[in-house]
């Protein structure tokens, strides 16, 4: 898994860590709510809230949906009577809480602290105009307990009308998939009952009852007919009654596709072409190891896929081909003033003809060496970035940055010559099955979502979110289908919009099924490579292992001394390479002063090290840290909802 997967799942799991870990350890047990619609359209509302706690607490929070006209007249929390159920007692003589709005939000927060204790609180407020009067018909639509910090238990809600009304003439749908249940013509108007309220859940109850009852308010301009919406809540109910089974369908449709992706993940993970060559590695011998050639060696072992820093593998190719002699030689003036930087440098150069090599060799020369006299010349520290003494000049900033972006440029044009060249581009070929595979996925994925928020009666601007979001993230991840950072990020905007689904269980295995397929994503490769260029990757990393352990590294052959040094550049392994020499070095002293192969010399393995750790730079930026602001032992950076803190 690439490293920015491995970062992005690591942050998942901690951001769901977190959300555990804030969750307060106390309940919401019961609550009895009484509303009441006004003649001018208002909703005056009385609850009574059980709380138990677990540990200590400043107090409560509730939020309070606003209504069609988004206006709170005033909110207010009480301390009541023990032993009296709501409608048993009054406002008047209670004593009164402290409540401080918290706009950012939409918070209100009540302070009543409370330790290891069962709770009552005691809320009023008023809805501004709630309900909309039409031309035939009066309408309220309520979410009472929208944004709740979790499950509350034992929910009763009752709905009364300002006067006298014919049953027949009332009619309330519940539009909320998580459970509940709604009758009318009961001891009020409307009466709603839960034994449990999912947090998820948000108990939107929509009343329509005759408009004479809102014999105060102003009839609206918008033609709504009753008859229409009957019919409208009439489908919505059987949608809501034909849920279990298209949820049925649905649940196989996932479980077959959670399957196919695991199949698939599995056999891309023990493939036969990855275990044949890990079992052949040990017959590649470090002879013929030797006989690669350093830049198809770092090939190997990138898997196709160079970096910025292995130009250095051009450079070592060219010496063991002769095509350029090195030596060492002192470092550049700006170097020598910097304690951390070494001393000496390699100067490659080369006499020869450009037209005698290939167009990878071409490019490298024309990129890096300076042409005089017919003799082209590079240094190594020529390309490393600032000393800490240049970082102190705008000016020579700038500079640096300037060449860094050319580096980046020809580096870039100089690794898309050699993958098509030979024999690079017969160890690595395009995978030609991601350019139908990636778009199936988003097909498929995008139609299953689709499906299962309608099967779930998912409301219409929650069908539009899911069209708009996840359908653009697909599109993107078509075009780029090589790119695993955006098939990554559709399946994330899948899960994000799937979040909204309420049916019991079906949560939980699209979570699995999109798990699973962003599994198979990541394990198919992009690139296709060689049997041959894997058992040769194996014997490298092999070989890259023992130089980290210091197993079998010191040789009294001068050959192989070179050798060994000229891997340890290509596959990244100089620091270990060095503390190993340094370690065993007074073993071999002959050896070692006998030792005149140039990348041998202890020196240049330092130069080399800190060029390539040098090469890209980046300056300096300012970053501003956003912490949360906190009052009263409060954070105010948002969230809020009904609760407590």
């Amino acid at each position: 898994m690439k490293k920015w997967m491995l970062a992005l799942a690591m942050a998942f799991v901690f951001a769901m860590v977190l959300a555990g870990c804030e969750k307060k350890n106390f309940s919401m047990d019961q609550v009895d709510t009484r509303a009441y619609i006004t003649s001018d359209g208002d909703l005056y509302v009385e609850e009574l809230f059980t709380y138990t706690f677990h540990g200590s607490f400043q107090g409560t929070t509730r939020y309070v949906s606003p209504g069609e006209k988004g206006g709170i007249e005033f909110f207010e929390a009480y301390v009541p009577p023990q032993g009296k159920r709501l409608g048993e007692f009054s406002y008047e003589n209670l004593e009164r809480l402290n409540v401080e709005w918290e706009d950012n939000d939409k918070t209100y927060y009540i302070y009543n602290a409370a330790k290891d204790e069962v709770k009552q609180v005691y809320y009023r407020y008023r809805i501004n105009q709630a309900a909309v009067k039409y031309s035939d018909l009066g309408k309220l639509d309520w979410s009472f307990f929208k944004k709740s910090n979790q499950d509350i238990g034992h929910v009763t809600v009752d709905v009364f009308l300002p006067s006298g009304y014919n049953q027949a003439d009332v009619h309330a749908f519940l539009h909320d998939r998580t459970g509940g249940k709604v009758t009318t013509g009961g001891g009020s108007a409307v009466h709603y009952e839960n034994p449990k309220l999912s947090e998820y859940g948000n108990a939107e109850l929509m009343i329509l009852f005759p408009q004479e009852q809102l014999s105060q308010m102003t009839t609206s301009s918008d033609q709504i007919s009753l008859k229409q919406l009957l019919a409208s809540e009439q489908k919505r109910e059987e949608r809501m009654q034909a849920r279990d089974v298209t949820m049925r369908g649905a649940g196989k449709v996932m479980q077959v596709l959670t399957l196919i992706s695991l199949l698939g993940s599995v056999m891309y993970l023990l493939s036969w072409k990855k275990i044949l060559a890990w079992f052949s590695r040990s017959e590649v011998s470090m002879e013929e190891l030797e006989q690669i050639d350093p830049l198809l060696k770092t090939y190997y072992l990138r898997k196709g896929k160079l970096k910025q820093k292995d130009f250095v593998a051009g450079l070592i190719s060219l010496k063991r081909r002769g095509l350029v002699t090195v030596q060492e030689i002192s470092a550049s003036k700006r170097f020598l003033e910097e304690p951390t930087a070494p001393d000496t440098t390699l100067q490659f150069t080369y006499h020869g003809t450009l037209e005698q090599l290939n167009e990878a060799d071409r490019h490298l020369i024309h990129w890096l060496f300076s042409n005089k006299d017919n003799t082209w010349v590079f240094h190594l520290d020529s390309v490393a970035g600032p000393t800490f003494k240049e970082k102190e000049r705008p000016e020579q900033m700038t500079y640096y940055q300037h060449e860094a972006k050319k580096h980046k440029e020809q580096f870039k044009e100089w690794k898309q010559i050699i993958s098509n060249m030979e024999p690079y581009s017969r160890e690595v070929r395009v995978n030609r099955l991601l350019v139908w595979l990636v778009p199936l996925m988003v097909i498929i994925h995008y139609a299953l979502l689709l499906y299962l928020l309608y099967a779930d009666v998912a409301s219409r601007q929650e069908m539009i979110l899911a069209v708009v979001i996840v359908g653009i993230f697909g599109v993107f991840t078509c075009l780029k289908h090589r790119s695993k950072l955006r098939i990554f990020l559709f399946f994330v905007a899948c899960l994000f919009v799937g979040s909204q689904l309420t049916y019991e269980n079906v949560g939980g295995n699209y979570f699995i099924c999109i798990f699973c397929s962003i599994l198979i994503a990541v394990l198919v490769p992009r690139d296709i490579l060689s049997g041959a260029m894997l058992r040769n990757r194996y014997a490298l990393t092999a070989w890259r292992k023992k130089v980290k352990k210091g197993d079998g590294f010191w040789t009294e052959n001068e050959t192989d001394l070179e050798r060994n040094a000229e891997n340890a550049v290509l596959i990244g392994m100089i620091p270990e390479y060095m503390k190993n020499l340094n370690t065993t070095r007074n073993e071999g002293a002959t050896a070692y002063a006998a030792a005149v192969p140039i990348l041998f010399n202890v020196n240049i393995l330092s130069a080399l090290q800190y060029t390539q750790s040098h090469l890209n730079f980046t300056p300096p930026g300012s970053s501003s840290g956003s912490g949360s602001r906190y009052f009263g032992g409060r954070s105010s950076s948002g969230g809020g909802g009904t609760g407590a803190f």
